[in-house]
């Protein structure tokens, strides 16, 4: 499977057995009780994590029904977004994490119940969905999502990684509507399709897509199972399946499983162990070898990555100790280089309860010198040490993390865990530093450790004063745009860095597309109504650490927040507007009619269709009343154009790049009748837009 050798993002606990969150759907029903069997937050106050997977952006709404608890919504970096008994907001498209949360220490059982609510936005494409694992059985709920295949019916989908090759086979069943089972390869082409249950052959560390679906308009509950049978010649298989604590001796080899870096040719080696949790517990799972640097990955039943570990517990041992919930797990032993080498593996398990991790009280100006090992709090950025501090008025706090052994990551957090910001030391200098502007509270500072482990010493230092409120907002005209340093001039934001504030104003309704692009500093934008609602935000849309949000607006007065992603010293950026006016377009709904001998001129601009990979697009309904030899044409002057033939299910039928002569695209072959949909976009990147001619010619 492809490894997350990187931070994991979405798992925002702060204890020494970090809770894994169960799956809740975008819509339905979750109930539980908070008591001493509860995780605990740094605070002492116990807490039930659930995560959540939305493929595409809309409104969601979440209300608790308890006698004395509350609910925290945290996005994809652990920052906090939303809290109270009762939560409605925009999302985007992404993985949440949900907390219900007792208000003090110490409380007796409390019975709650979560009731969730999800309205996609329409005309947008999904491609942010859960994972599903080789051998999982996973319940769904078909139109949670708000997923509208080209026809219009809705759909739910999931993706699937290889470890080897051999058969995936993908059974699903339900009482409420006819099933159409679909798998597709990573290009979007079906491989299999049936009502029941599709087996397809699989190569090794490659994605799949399996998709839900009803025979018409129909919605309802879901039950899906996949199972995965090696190949006979495969060598990629799990090691050994523990369903008690265990170890194993073993080697990496040429036989081992094998990923492929991304952006790189280059692959990387690994072997894996399966094993079964009884009941609640901690699993203390560790990986040595003195051949090459060991790291360890913990991934559940779904595929999700849950922690990862390099070298943390010495310079021959990788050691991962979370607390888990019942149910299957699998650990990865990677190795550091191609030749791989021996290895010992050590599962171990211990029923009970979670063991929280308090933290250190800690005033400014301490010296605070420790060390981390297997023995420190794991959290969702590694193995952390955790101090906890009270303002007692705001100010500017100034932290450094000198680190010894391991590359070292810091963090703020508030008194309820939510991260406030964070600094990685991605060069691997031991040097880690953070500047913040705080209001008055309490805080945890998090020094942690990304792979590695040694000693290290925190110093944070603060200097009180008033933060002064943003008092100046840059006009931005609606299709202009202005360069800004970001820096100590501009306001604060929320999470204590440097924040730059824009408005503009609609004359009419219309669609706006915000750019943020920069050399200097990593972007984010954030974009707002008159009364300071949030609407949208994006990190990298537009290019790696460029963000770009198109909306359709109505007539009004917005403002845009443009920060950097993480902490930052300022730098130079850029902020662009483009509009297009006029009533909202079909995004990527069909456009019309592509008839049988004639040809469409069209114009892509940002109120186009925002197609999977990163292009904007427009898609058009092409009917063919029997089986017909089609010759479909996509020219363009000012992009290469890019042809993508979809069923009415939304499955690649073909696409074409160059085939028209120049950068032109063609399709010409035999189709069956049918409804199929045209799919006119560039080759690659936002930046192509401009006209095009669609034609279209059968016998």
């Amino acid at each position: 499977m492809r490894l997350a050798l990187a931070l994991v993002l979405g798992l925002s606990a702060a204890h020494a057995q970090m809770c894994v969150p169960v799956r809740i759907l975008p819509v339905g029903s979750v109930s539980g009780t908070l008591d001493n069997s509860s995780c605990l937050l740094p605070d002492g106050t116990s807490y039930a994590s659930y995560r959540l997977d939305l493929p595409t952006r809309g409104q969601f709404q979440i209300n608790l029904t308890a006698a004395n608890a509350s609910l925290i919504l945290r996005d994809g970096t652990g920052a906090g977004i939303a809290s109270g008994t009762s939560i409605q907001r925009a999302v985007e498209a992404g993985s949440y994490t949900l907390l219900v949360n007792a208000p003090t220490p110490g409380g007796g059982p409390a019975a709650y119940s979560v009731q969730t609510a999800f309205t996609a936005e329409t005309g947008m494409m999904c491609t942010s969905f859960p994972n599903a694992g080789l051998n999982q059985a996973t319940a769904g709920t078909l139109g949670a999502s708000g997923c509208i295949a080209p026809d219009g019916t809705p759909y739910e989908g999931y993706f699937v990684t290889t470890l080897g090759s051999g058969t995936l086979t993908v059974s699903v069943s339900s009482p409420d509507f006819t099933p159409a089972l679909t798998v597709r390869d990573d290009d979007g082409y079906p491989l299999g399709s049936d009502a029941a249950q599709v087996s397809v052959a699989v190569d090794g560390d490659n994605q799949y897509e399996i998709v839900v679906a009803g025979t018409a308009a129909q919605t309802g509950s879901y039950q899906l199972t996949t199972s995965f049978v090696p190949d006979d010649s495969e060598t990629c298989r799990p090691m050994k399946t523990f369903t008690d604590s265990g170890s194993d001796s073993a080697s990496i080899t040429a036989d081992s499983c094998t990923t492929t870096i991304p952006q790189s040719s280059d692959l990387t080696y690994y072997n894996y162990y399966n094993f079964t949790v009884p009941a609640a517990g901690l699993a203390d799972v560790t990986a040595s070898s003195t051949d090459f640097g060991a790291t360890l990955s913990l991934l559940d039943d779904g595929g999700n990555v849950l922690a990862i570990d390099t070298l943390g517990s010495g310079p021959n041992q990788s050691e991962i100790r979370m607390q888990l919930s019942p149910g299957n797990y699998t650990a990865q032993v990677i190795s550091s280089i191609s030749a791989g080498g021996a290895y010992q593996f050590s599962y171990q398990f211990t029923a009970g309860p979670p063991q929280p991790c308090v933290p250190v009280a800690a005033n400014p100006g301490d010296a605070l010198a420790g060390s981390l090992g297997a023995s420190s709090c794991r959290t969702s950025l590694g193995l952390a040490d955790l101090y906890s501090f009270t303002l007692a008025a705001a100010g500017t706090l100034n932290i450094s993390l000198n680190a010894i052994g391991f590359s070292s990551l810091l963090a703020i957090r508030d008194a309820k865990d939510n991260l406030v910001v964070s600094y990685q030391d991605v060069e691997g200098l031991g040097v880690s530093a953070l500047t913040a502007d705080l209001p008055a509270g309490t805080y945890t500072i998090v020094a942690a450790a990304a792979s590695g482990s040694g000693g290290y010493q925190v110093t944070p230092q603060f200097t009180a004063h008033a933060i002064t409120p943003c008092s100046y907002v840059q006009a931005l005209d609606i299709n202009g745009g202005y360069i800004q340093k970001l820096g100590p001039g501009s306001c604060r934001g929320g999470n204590g860095q440097p924040v730059d504030l824009y408005q503009f104003t609609l004359p009419s309704d219309g669609v706006v597309a915000a750019f943020m692009t920069s050399s200097e500093v990593d972007g984010f934008l954030t974009l707002v109504d008159s009364a300071g609602n949030f609407l949208r935000s994006d990190d990298n849309s537009y290019a790696v650490n460029d963000p770009l949000i198109v909306q359709f607006l109505s007539a009004g007065t917005y403002q845009l927040a443009a920060r950097a992603a993480g902490s930052t010293v300022g730098g130079y950026y850029e902020v662009d507007l483009r509009t297009v006016p006029g009533p909202r377009p079909p995004f990527c709904a069909s456009r019309g009619q592509l008839a049988v001998g004639g040809s469409i001129n069209g114009t892509l601009t940002v109120a186009a269709c925002q197609y999977i990979d990163g292009t904007f697009a427009g898609l058009y309904q092409m009917v063919l009343a029997s089986d017909t030899t089609i010759d479909l044409r996509l020219d363009s002057s000012d992009f290469d154009a890019y042809l993508v033939l979809l069923d009415a299910k939304g499955n690649v039928v073909d696409q074409d790049d160059d085939s028209g002569g120049g950068t032109n695209a063609r399709l010409n072959e035999l189709l069956a009748a049918g409804t199929y949909y045209v799919v006119a976009k560039p080759f690659s990147g936002y930046t192509s837009v401009g006209g095009y001619t669609l034609s279209l010619a059968g016998q």
